[in-house]
C-alpha cells in the first residue's frame, strides 16, 4: 500500500476497540475514526464528566455502538474494576489502543505511589493489557497499539535497571522520565509480539507514534508551571508547525486497521525527521530493541503491577 489515508480504513462492522484516553486529542480521533468506519467503541476515560461532549461527538458519526466507562490508568484498583467489567460484558475485543498518557510536569504519584508518568504510560497499560488478555486472545487477529513517541528514542533503560528506576527515578528530571516511559512502551509492544508470536497466538502487536501533533499535552505543562498566558500563543504556533490531532492519530488508526501492519512493527510519520507526515512503517528506535532489556522491563512490570500475563 502506498500513501495512506483514512480512505484505506477497511469496514469495521462488528469489531470491537477500547481506545484509552479518547476522550481529547490523539485518542478522540482515533476513537472517531474506527467509529465513523463501522467498528464498536469502548471510549475509556478518567474523567467521564469532562469527556461527555467527546463521547456525544463520536456517538453521532457512529455506526456502530458507542460506550464510554471510566477508567483512571494512574490507579491499578481502576485498571482492574474495567477490565472486569470488560471482561463480563463483551465476548472478545479485536483493537485495544493503548493511547492516554501524561507527559512532564512536576514530579507527582499514581493512586499506589508511583511515579506519574511511567506509572500512566507504561505500567496501567501493561496491567490493562493483561488484565484483557482474555478478550484478546478469544479473537483471530486482534490488534494491540501502543503509543511510543520520537521521545523513546532517548530513552536510557537498560538490562540493570531496578524497581525504583521506574516507580522512583532519581534524580527526577521530567522529560528524561518522559522519554523512557515511552522507550517502556516500545519495549513492551515489542516483548509481546515476541512472546505472542513464540506461543503461536495470533495476536498483533504493533507499536506507534504521532509525530509532533498539537495536543493538549504540551498546554498542560504550561499551566502547570504557571505559564497559562503563553497557552494562545502556543496555540496558534502549534497550528502553525505541528500536524493537527487528527492527522496525529493517523499511524494510530493505521496500526490498528491495516493488515498489511505486522506484528512486532512500528507505525509513525516519515516527513521531518519524523515530525509529520503521511504514517508508514520505520524502523524500531535502537532503545526499543533490546531483547534483555525488553525482557527485564516484562518481569518488573509483572512484580510491580501485581498482574501476570498468560504468555
Amino acid at each position: 500500500m502506498g500513501s495512506w489515508t483514512e480512505d484505506d480504513i477497511p469496514d469495521l462492522t462488528g469489531k470491537q476497540a477500547v481506545v484509552t484516553g479518547a476522550n481529547s486529542g490523539i485518542g478522540f480521533y482515533t476513537a472517531l475514526a474506527l467509529a465513523e468506519h463501522g467498528a464498536n467503541v469502548m471510549m475509556a476515560c478518567r474523567d467521564q464528566k469532562r469527556s461527555q461532549k467527546a463521547f456525544d461527538e463520536v456517538s453521532a458519526a457512529a455506526t456502530g455502538i458507542v460506550d464510554m466507562e471510566s477508567l483512571d490508568l494512574a490507579d491499578l484498583d481502576s485498571v482492574a474494576e474495567f477490565a472486569v467489567d470488560l471482561n463480563d460484558r463483551f465476548d472478545g475485543i479485536d483493537m485495544l489502543v493503548n493511547n492516554a498518557g501524561v507527559m512532564g510536569g512536576p514530579r507527582r504519584t499514581t493512586a499506589q505511589g508511583f511515579e506519574l508518568q511511567m506509572g500512566t504510560n507504561h505500567l496501567g497499560h501493561f496491567a490493562l493489557t493483561a488484565r484483557l488478555w482474555p478478550l484478546l486472545t478469544a479473537v483471530e487477529d486482534a490488534r494491540v497499539v501502543s503509543l511510543s513517541s520520537i521521545a523513546a528514542f532517548r530513552g536510557t533503560l537498560n538490562a540493570q535497571m531496578t524497581r525504583q528506576t521506574l516507580i522512583n527515578p532519581q534524580p527526577y528530571e521530567a522529560f528524561s522520565v518522559y522519554s523512557n516511559t515511552k522507550q517502556a512502551t516500545l519495549l513492551f509492544s515489542q516483548e509481546l509480539y515476541r512472546r505472542a508470536d513464540a506461543a503461536g497466538l495470533s495476536l498483533v502487536s504493533v507499536a506507534s507514534h504521532p509525530g509532533v501533533s498539537s495536543t493538549n499535552l504540551f498546554n498542560r505543562q504550561l499551566r502547570e508551571r504557571h505559564l497559562g498566558f503563553l497557552v494562545p500563543v502556543a496555540d496558534v504556533m502549534g497550528r502553525v508547525a505541528f500536524m493537527s490531532a487528527r492527522s496525529g492519530a493517523h499511524p494510530s488508526v493505521r496500526a490498528a486497521t491495516d493488515t498489511s501492519v505486522l506484528s512486532g512493527e512500528f507505525v509513525g510519520p516519515t516527513a521531518m525527521r519524523q515530525m509529520r507526515g503521511k504514517p508508514a512503517v520505520i524502523k524500531v528506535y535502537p532503545s526499543g530493541r533490546d531483547h534483555e532489556t525488553a525482557a527485564r522491563l516484562w518481569q518488573l512490570s509483572e512484580e510491580i503491577t501485581d498482574v501476570q500475563f498468560a504468555v
